[in-house]
C-alpha cells in the first residue's frame, strides 16, 4: 500500500484558522540578552530604593533637626520645673518638722530658714539643734501679779477715799 501522507502544519493551520492570515512568528531572544535586561532592570531598581531611602534620611534629618531646639527648650524647661519642685517639697519637709517641734507660731518661719538638711532624718535632726538652742535663751520666768504683796496703796473705786483723792488732786479741803 501507500505511505500515508503526513500533512504540513502550516497548511494544517491555515486550512484550521478558516483562511485566516498566519500568525506572526514569535521572536526569541537569546539567554544572554535577557540576562543582559534583568540585570539592567535589578540595576535600577536598587538604584531606586537607594534614592528613596536616602530622601527618607534626609528628611527624617531635617525633622528632627527642626524640632531639636523645641525638645532642647522644653527639656531645660522640664529641668527647671523639677528643681523647683524639689525646693518645694524640702521646704514644706522642712515647715512640717519645725511645727511637729511645737514651736511657738512666731517663730515657725525663722527657725525653718535656720534648719539644715535635705532628708526628713537630717531635718528633724536640725529641728532639734535649734530647738536647743532656743530654749537656752532667757528662762521664763513665771507669770506674776505685780499688785501682790504691794501692801494697800489701791484706792477702792467706790466710797470715800475716792472722794478725798480728788479733793487732794484739786486742792480742795
Amino acid at each position: 500500500m501507500s505511505d500515508p501522507v503526513t500533512p504540513n502544519p502550516a497548511d494544517v493551520a491555515a486550512a484550521a484558522g478558516g483562511g485566516q492570515e498566519p500568525q506572526k512568528p514569535v521572536e526569541t531572544f537569546s539567554r544572554e540578552y535577557v540576562e543582559d535586561l534583568r540585570a539592567e532592570a535589578a540595576k535600577y531598581r536598587t538604584e531606586k530604593k537607594d534614592a528613596v531611602d536616602a530622601a527618607k534620611t534626609e528628611a527624617r534629618a531635617e525633622a528632627v533637626q527642626e524640632y531639636e531646639t523645641q525638645v532642647a527648650e522644653r527639656d531645660s524647661k522640664i529641668g527647671e520645673l523639677e528643681t523647683t519642685l524639689s525646693d518645694r517639697t524640702l521646704e514644706l519637709t522642712k515647715l512640717k518638722a519645725v511645727l511637729s517641734a511645737e514651736i511657738p507660731s512666731e517663730d515657725v518661719l525663722e527657725v525653718a530658714e535656720l534648719v539644715q538638711g535635705t532628708d526628713e532624718e537630717s531635718i528633724s535632726e536640725s529641728v532639734k539643734r535649734v530647738k536647743a538652742l532656743l530654749s537656752k535663751g532667757s528662762p521664763k520666768s513665771p507669770a506674776f501679779d505685780p499688785t501682790q504683796g504691794s501692801g494697800n496703796n489701791h484706792i477702792p473705786l467706790n466710797g470715800d477715799p475716792v472722794l478725798k483723792a480728788l479733793n487732794n488732786a484739786l486742792g480742795l479741803k
